[in-house]
């Protein structure tokens, strides 16, 4: 059974790195048709074009995969069985039940690649790709985002800032400290200027007042007891969607702003997507074999993988729509395609190979 993995694994590979390669050329091809007059009109030299293409190569790669893997699962199977190789595996007693199970197999492997690329290559790879592109190429100027009328809960604190901008400059600060039983509110805090440096609130120019014993206390700067990090609060932001937040990150985002009362039912459905992006190549892999149960003619069978991986597709936009809007929740929302597609795909396998 080694040995037969250890086939299966190296002429599937061949495939997919040929299919892959075929895929990101193709994708450059296109997109650079779309932005060669800018590159041309910005005179810069040729690197920045190459630099841009290789900063752009995990997004591209990690996009494309899962369609990737599908084609090159159905490719694979209808070479094995134009060859006969499948019916001389069944001669041996190998069913395809087997196969599919070594299939799941490889595509667990290639599930994890994917998701290590996107979740930790992609981000810092594109954004350094967006810089490149929108302030060297395109030369525009930078222009910094901002938050107004800015509110959170951390701590045993109610804050609330006029206008804090992306770098952690913020302007006219209040902070309402609540009673251990959050029935009274034992000091305001006031602030002209905030600095957040990570975590670290430093106020200046503040004014504290203490409601029962009526005292004013002004100080030059006080450090705030809070560790909310402004970056979450500018993920919905046109520079920094939700969806161009790795795994990692957009947990930590949902994590603080489920303490600090915000609607996360949207990021929560992104989040599970990341994983379900991942996993549908799990699921293509049975769903290969069950593209090839129904048609075993390679040009046919390509179609049906070209079609599948259309609509898994739509189902995932699908899933992630309903999932933000709220209409579904998070969970049911970003898995219901994967579900769907693995019953569909086994329950057409047991069909086609099960009297066989």
């Amino acid at each position: 059974m080694k040995l037969l993995t250890k086939y299966i694994f190296k002429n599937h590979t061949r495939l997919i790195l040929m299919t892959l390669g075929i895929g990101v050329s193709l994708f450059i091809l296109i997109d650079l048709i779309e932005k060669a007059d800018i590159f041309m009109a910005s005179k810069k030299p040729m690197l920045y074009a190459i630099e841009y293409y290789v900063l752009k190569m995990p997004f591209i790669v990690s996009q494309i995969l899962p369609s990737v893997f599908l084609l090159a699962s159905v490719i694979f199977l209808a070479i094995m069985i134009a060859a006969r190789e499948g019916i001389a595996l069944q001669a041996g007693g190998i069913s395809m039940f087997t196969i599919t199970k070594v299939l799941v197999y490889i595509g667990i492997f290639w599930a994890i690649l994917q998701f290590v690329l996107a979740q930790l290559v992609m981000p810092l790879a594109e954004q350094k790709a967006f810089h490149l592109w929108r302030y060297d190429v395109r030369e525009r100027i930078m222009v910094e985002q901002k938050i107004d009328n800015l509110w959170f809960v951390d701590n045993g604190y109610i804050v609330q800032v006029a206008e804090m901008t992306e770098r952690g400059k913020g302007k006219n600060l209040t902070a309402y400290k609540l009673s251990p039983d959050a029935k009274e509110i034992e000091e305001i805090i006031r602030a002209k200027n905030v600095f957040v440096d990570d975590r670290s609130w430093e106020l200046e120019n503040v004014v504290k007042y203490n409601p029962s014993q009526f005292e004013t206390k002004m100080e030059n700067t006080f450090l705030l007891p809070v560790s909310q990090s402004i970056r979450f609060y500018f993920i919905s932001t046109t520079d920094e969607k939700p969806q161009s937040l790795s795994f990692f990150v957009l947990f930590e985002a949902i994590e603080k702003l489920k303490t600090s009362g915000s609607n996360i039912e949207s990021l929560l459905t992104i989040w599970h997507s990341k994983i379900t992006y991942a996993v549908m190549m799990i699921v293509f892999s049975v769903l290969a074999v069950a593209i090839i149960s129904y048609k075993e003619n390679i040009y046919l069978a390509v179609i049906m993988a070209t079609v599948t991986a259309f609509i898994s597709y739509a189902l995932n936009v699908l899933g992630v729509s309903l999932g933000q809007s709220g209409k579904l929740p998070p969970v049911f929302a970003a898995w219901f395609p994967c579900i769907i597609l693995f019953l569909l795909g086994y329950l057409r396998i047991y069909i086609g190979y099960s009297k066989r």
